[in-house]
């Protein structure tokens, strides 16, 4: 079935639009929600967790010099 064949048998269906005072988000909705925001919670303090482990140390950047300094350096390697 291509996109076009199911799109003909779905305009037809959708005729007659829903009563407004029928329509409602629903438990179905709310439970869907709930399970992303639990998701969200539990994924997060597994993350954390595992953030924890990682044992990371910075090391410190050299400091950079001037062209100049670089110049004085290869000069005094010359000589």
């Amino acid at each position: 079935m291509t996109p076009l064949s199911v799109l003909g048998i779905l305009v037809p269906l959708a005729d007659k639009p829903p009563d407004p005072s029928q329509v409602g988000q629903g438990w179905i909705g709310f439970v869907v929600f709930l399970f992303l925001a639990v998701g969200t919670v539990l994924l997060w303090l597994s993350f954390r967790r595992q953030l924890k482990k990682v044992n990371f140390e910075e090391k410190p950047e050299r400091p950079r010099r001037t062209r100049a300094e670089r110049a004085q350096e290869r000069r005094t390697r010359k000589s």
